[in-house]
């Protein structure tokens, strides 16, 4: 019974907050929303910025070139300690890359 009355809510059924939600993601998206998580009190909808972390480390990785921390910094308004903690594991990359034309001595074992 429940959905079959879900499927007739109009937009012009809700107000407030509800409204504002239907309109921003459509009303079909609106009623899946509330037939999954209506009433639970377990839907968090995040920051766009704490989303974007991955995103931004991932770009900041890729740009990261062994040597300019604090250019990084800067552009991504971040310390340079917290780059560093970014980078950590294309830093350590980087370190066990010899650089062009020198052998590593692993080559030698």
């Amino acid at each position: 019974m429940r959905n079959e009355l879900l499927k007739e809510l109009q937009i012009d059924d809700l107000q407030g907050e509800n409204r504002e939600l239907a309109e921003c993601i459509g009303m079909e998206a609106f009623i899946k929303l509330v037939d999954v998580y209506g009433g639970t009190g377990r839907l968090y909808i995040p920051n766009p910025d704490t989303l974007l972390i991955p995103v931004r480390d991932k770009k900041i990785c890729e740009q990261f070139n062994g040597g300019n921390i604090y250019e990084l910094a800067r552009k991504w308004s971040l310390s340079d300690a917290y780059i560093r903690k970014i980078v950590k594991e294309k830093l350590a990359e980087i370190r066990r890359t010899p650089p062009a034309g020198q052998l590593s001595l692993d080559e030698f074992i």
